[in-house]
């Protein structure tokens, strides 16, 4: 077995541990690189003691990786290489010091394997790749306020920004009660002076934190009440002062921290029977949450990370577990609890919000399924009117929403709605392509496509603008997290509740007026090709009837004369001389709709009825429609006379014009029949679409 296929048992390398600990100590404690990078902490009078407190555990690190391929391990190893790097240097700084060091170190491990190395190498180089080059994502920056719980974070949320393509500068100023290091305000203010973030994280009652809540932890089980309460009321005192600074100084979010009572106790933590925590701590934990709770809501701005939750959620002792083996971590300076990987997971859905929804000015809202449960023009609906309600508080805070639905206007039951129709400063509701309805948008309120948000339940609509108009951001209408990040754009600075965010909503109607006069074209046809359309076009079989009859019954909107055939009666037309089913199978380059047109022949011997054509909403605004419709009149025989019958109802409008825009006439004697005579040219197909015959 070689290196490289090596995932389990001891790794060659083990044989050279003393050698290669030896030379990484040189090599990372080099005083010349030492002084040029201004890394802290490497004075002459710690660099002995380093060999077993950092080199060790990291060289141990590195071989657990390659013999399990945990990402535990590898996550740990590579933000203890940063333990004595220039972390609050630029990155590309870091890049250059990693750079160089990781070169020397590689030497050492080259000249202990010899003939093995370049088994070994390009692992190694793709290990560290994080290090040494720039992640091609959407950069952020975040800067921590907090102790050993902010280094645990650390270890998980940067390999999970880059998972969701964000490029994470994390910065940290640490401070501890164990140490005696307390938080200095003023260090703060000057650190933001010159390093701009975009959001900043506090974690004031975390394991060490400030001395008076460590004092308290200590004192909670032999103090009064009232006592108790007073000091308690005190802390979140002393939080808000320091929030209340900084938001002087940044109108970055900041993510406050509520208490969750870690570290366990010697006792608390090994004995099962013992509750994690005491009385006297759960009543000081409850009113300092409570009141964190309240600071948050009162602070522009500002995002609760419930600590307290998610230990609920998972157990304090569960919490409190190291995610690296004791028999690695006992000499190390790393004590990485599981809480930190825990976190990272709360953390990574608000950068995912904050890097979606930072730009947002404008809000496009699909309708069906997405702000209710079903089809409002096929019935009832089911209302979510926590995502309506949602919907006006962001608009209230200045987001401009736009209704994006695929529908008939007059379909919409507004009554029904928390909306109304003036929430909206445009209404696209049509059976345009969204893509279309969005361009016209951004020329109407003249806007960049940067500042769009599109929320939609169907997969292909959202791929379909994601692909046609990449600086859109997308979110899927299906995912709770989806709503959460919208909730979260409440405290993100590009929404204020005064009245000139309330008034903006009309600011950008009037724009839009404006601007509908002097809007240019947009090029839907080459947009359209680019999907890459195909229409699948037959007899139904035997095995699409209960879709045909899905269609048939359910459909409303485009279904020209809405008669409801039943299973049987399909399956007589199909068996039938005298009637035809075809159907039609849509597919682009995103994915397959299938099966989304119905179309139902009589022949006669005066020619062919069309008797129903029926079509799925989803596959409107592609040109579907009058492909089909040519494509069964060949099949049919052009020669013939063609009847197209469509019977208004109060939902079908949708479908009013496929016969005039195909050149029928109505029938001056009969006004739902539309005719067309033999010998008459079949319009041209769209360019778009490419037909095939079905299967």
């Amino acid at each position: 077995m070689t290196l490289v296929e090596q995932s389990s048992g001891t790794h060659p390398l083990r044989a050279h541990r003393d050698g290669v600990v030896a030379g990484w100590h040189r090599t990372h404690f080099e005083p010349n690189r030492i002084e040029r990078y201004r890394i802290e902490g490497a004075g002459p009078e710690s660099i002995p003691r380093l060999q077993q407190s950092f080199i060790e555990p990291l060289f141990e690190l590195l071989l657990s990786y390659l013999e399990t391929r945990e990402s535990r391990f590898r996550d740990v190893y590579l933000d203890e290489r940063l333990r004595y790097a220039p972390h609050q240097a630029d990155p590309s700084t870091r890049r250059e010091f990693f750079s160089e060091l990781l070169a020397e170190d590689a030497r050492v491990l080259s000249d202990f394997l010899g003939e093995q190395w370049p088994e070994l190498e390009k692992t190694w180089l793709d290990l560290h790749q994080s290090l040494v080059e720039p992640f091609e994502g959407d950069p952020l920056r975040i800067l921590t306020l907090g102790d050993c719980v902010m280094n645990d974070l650390r270890v998980f949320l940067i390999p999970a920004s880059r998972g969701l393509g964000i490029d994470l500068d994390m910065r940290e100023l640490y401070f501890s009660a164990l140490v005696g290091r307390e938080l200095s305000t003023t260090q703060v203010e000057q650190f933001l002076s010159k390093n701009p973030m975009d959001l900043i994280a506090c974690s004031f009652f975390t394991y060490e934190g400030i001395p008076p809540y460590v004092a308290l932890l200590r004192d909670a089980d032999r103090m009064r009440w009232s006592g108790l309460d007073s000091r308690v009321d005190a802390l979140v005192g002393l939080a808000a002062d320091m929030l209340t600074r900084l938001r002087e100084k940044t109108d970055a979010p900041f993510l406050l921290h509520d208490a969750c009572g870690l570290p366990l106790g010697r006792w608390r933590r090994r004995i099962p029977v013992l509750a994690p925590i005491s009385v006297g701590r759960r009543r000081m934990l409850r009113r300092l949450n409570a009141g964190l709770a309240e600071l948050a809501e009162a602070t522009p701005n500002c995002l609760l990370i419930s600590e307290s939750e998610i230990v609920q959620q998972t157990g304090h002792r569960a919490c409190s577990e190291e995610i690296v083996p004791a028999q690695i971590a006992q000499q190390a300076m790393f004590h990485t609890a599981r809480l930190g990987s825990l976190l990272s997971d709360a953390y990574a859905e608000v950068l995912s919000s904050f890097r979606d929804l930072r730009k947002a000015k404008v809000l496009l809202v699909d309708f069906d399924n997405t702000l209710w449960d079903g089809v409002m023009a096929d019935g009832p609906v089911v209302h979510h009117r926590d995502r309506q309600e949602l919907l006006l508080k962001l608009k209230e805070s200045g987001i401009v929403l736009v209704a994006v639905s695929k529908n008939d206007p007059k379909n919409i039951r507004w009554d029904e709605m928390v909306l109304s129709p003036d929430d909206f400063a445009l209404k696209k509701i049509s059976w345009d392509v969204k893509v279309k309805s969005i361009e016209l948008t951004a020329q109407e309120l003249d806007l960049g496509m940067d500042s769009f948000v599109f929320i939609d339940d169907s997969p292909q609509e959202r791929e379909f603008v994601r692909s046609a108009l990449p600086s859109v951001r997308i979110l899927d209408a299906t995912l709770d997290s989806s709503w959460n990040g919208l909730a979260r754009l409440l405290e993100f600075p590009n929404t204020t509740d005064t009245a000139e965010a309330r008034a903006r909503t009309e600011m950008y109607r009037a724009q839009a007026e404006r601007r509908k006069a002097t809007s240019g074209s947009v090029d839907f046809e080459s947009m359209l090709g680019d999907l890459g359309l195909v229409l699948k076009i037959g007899i139904a079989q035997a095995e699409d009837l209960d879709r045909v009859t899905e269609l048939v019954q359910r459909t409303n909107q485009f279904n020209t004369t809405t008669i409801r055939y039943d299973q049987n009666q399909l399956d007589e037309f199909s068996s039938s001389s005298t009637h035809e089913i075809y159907v039609a199978n849509l597919a682009d380059r995103f994915g397959d709709f299938g099966l989304v047109v119905v179309v139902i022949v009589e022949r006669q011997a005066s020619g062919v009825v069309l008797d129903s054509f029926v079509m799925s909403c989803r596959a409107m605004g592609y040109g579907v429609e009058q492909v089909t419709l040519s494509h069964v009149m060949e099949a049919e025989g052009s020669d013939q006379d063609f009847v197209g019958l469509f019977r208004s109802t109060d939902r079908n409008d949708p479908a009013s014009g496929l016969y005039q825009e195909a050149g029928f006439v109505q029938d001056e004697d009969a006004a739902d029949r539309w005719k067309r005579a033999r010998g008459e040219p079949i319009a041209d197909r769209p360019a778009w679409i490419r037909v095939e015959t079905r299967d």
